[in-house]
C-alpha cells in the first residue's frame, strides 16, 4: 500500500515525477472525499451520543431514572429499545433521530420549523423533514447575535423540551420527545453543528459546518482525506458500552463533568449553541494548517488533535450534565 504521508508530507525542491503522481493521487482522493461528504451532516458519532447519555444517567437521581425507564418502555416506535433497560435503552433512544434522518427523503428537507405542537410531534415520530433540526450554522465572520442561523436546531430542541415536559401528553409521545432532546442536546455541543466559514473564492457560500473542508490527519497511516466536520464527529472514538475502553473514556468524562457548575446547568439551549459557535470561531478553524501539496486542504497535526480531544471531552461532559438537568426538570410531574 502506498504511504501517502511519506509521498506528500515530505516536500523536496528536487521532487521526482513519482512524487508528483503521489500528490496528484492524494489530491484526487480529497476531491472524491469532498464529493461524498457534501450531503453528510452527522453529529457526534454513536459513541459520542452514548457517552453523553452515560454521563447524564450517572447524574440522575433514582426517581428520575425510573421516569426515564417508564417513558421509554411505554413506546414501541423506537424498536432498538426493546429488551433494553436503563442507560442502554436511553442510549438506543438517543441514537434513533439519526436513524430517522438517514431514512428520510432528502428532497423533503424543511427549512422552516413546524407551527403546531401536532406538527412537531408528527415530524419527530416519522423523521420526515427533520434534517435541518440537527444544526444551527452561523458565519464565524459575523457576530453570533447579528445573524440568523442556517438550520433549526434551536427551534427543534426548544420544541421537544416543551413536549417532554407537557404533562397532558401520553407517555409514549413524551418518550419520542425524550429521544429527540437526548440527541439534540449533544448536537448543540458539537462546534461544527453551530458554525460555518466562508468558502475561499466563493463569496456568500459557507462550508456547511466544515463539510466542504478536506483535512488529512497526519497521525493516520496513510492519512485518510475526510471532511473537517466528520473529523470532529469521530473524535469520541468508536468504543462500545461494556468494553474496557468505553469505561475508561466514561471515567474521564465523569471527572470532567464535575467541573460543570450550577450556573452552567441553568444556561438555555441558545447559550449552548453560542458556546459551540465561539469554539468553532476561536479554535476549530484557526488551528488548521494548510496542506502544502493540495490547495484548499488542511493537515491535522498532533497539537490540533490534542486540543480537539480535550475540547471534545469538555463538550461531551457538559452535554451530559445539561441533559440530566433538563430531563430532571421536565419529568418532575411523573410519579
Amino acid at each position: 500500500m502506498i504511504d501517502l504521508s511519506v509521498a506528500c508530507l515530505q516536500h523536496h525542491e528536487s521532487a521526482q515525477p513519482r512524487m508528483h503522481s503521489f500528490c496528484f493521487l492524494r489530491h484526487l482522493l480529497c476531491l472524491i472525499t469532498l464529493a461524498f461528504s457534501i450531503h453528510a451532516a452527522h453529529a457526534w458519532n454513536a459513541t459520542g451520543h452514548r457517552e453523553v447519555v452515560a454521563v447524564a444517567w450517572a447524574a440522575l437521581d433514582a426517581p428520575t431514572r425510573d421516569r426515564v425507564n417508564t417513558l421509554i418502555a411505554s413506546q414501541a416506535l423506537i424498536t432498538k429499545t426493546q429488551n433494553q433497560h436503563g442507560d442502554a435503552a436511553w442510549m438506543a433512544a438517543a441514537l434513533w433521530p439519526d436513524e430517522l434522518r438517514d431514512q428520510a427523503e432528502p428532497s423533503r428537507a424543511m427549512t422552516t420549523p413546524p407551527v403546531t405542537q401536532q406538527q412537531w410531534l408528527a415530524h419527530a415520530s416519522s423523521g420526515e423533514a427533520t434534517r435541518y433540526w440537527h444544526f444551527a450554522d452561523r458565519n464565524i465572520a459575523r457576530p453570533f447575535n447579528q445573524q440568523p442561523s442556517h438550520g433549526l436546531l434551536e427551534q427543534a430542541l426548544t420544541a421537544q423540551l416543551g413536549l417532554l415536559s407537557d404533562a397532558s401528553l401520553p407517555h409514549h409521545k413524551r418518550a419520542i420527545a425524550l429521544a429527540w432532546v437526548s440527541h439534540l442536546v449533544a448536537d448543540a455541543h458539537q462546534p461544527l453543528h453551530c458554525a460555518s466559514r466562508s468558502v475561499p473564492g466563493h463569496p456568500g457560500e459557507l462550508d456547511a459546518g466544515g463539510n466542504l473542508v478536506t483535512v488529512l490527519d497526519a497521525g493516520r497511516k496513510p492519512p485518510e482525506p475526510i471532511s473537517l466536520h466528520r473529523w470532529w464527529d469521530e473524535l469520541p472514538g468508536h468504543a462500545r458500552p461494556e468494553t474496557r475502553r468505553f469505561d475508561h473514556d466514561l471515567a474521564v468524562l465523569l471527572r470532567q463533568s464535575l467541573k460543570v457548575t450550577d450556573n452552567d446547568l441553568a444556561k438555555p439551549p441558545r447559550t449552548w449553541i453560542e458556546e459551540s459557535f465561539t469554539i468553532a470561531r476561536d479554535q476549530v478553524y484557526p488551528g488548521l494548517q494548510p496542506d502544502p501539496d493540495v490547495p484548499g486542504a488542511y493537515l491535522i497535526d498532533q497539537d490540533y488533535w490534542l486540543a480537539g480531544r480535550d475540547m471534545t471531552q469538555t463538550r461531551l461532559a457538559q452535554a451530559g450534565r445539561r441533559l440530566a438537568y433538563v430531563v430532571t426538570q421536565a419529568l418532575k410531574d411523573l410519579p
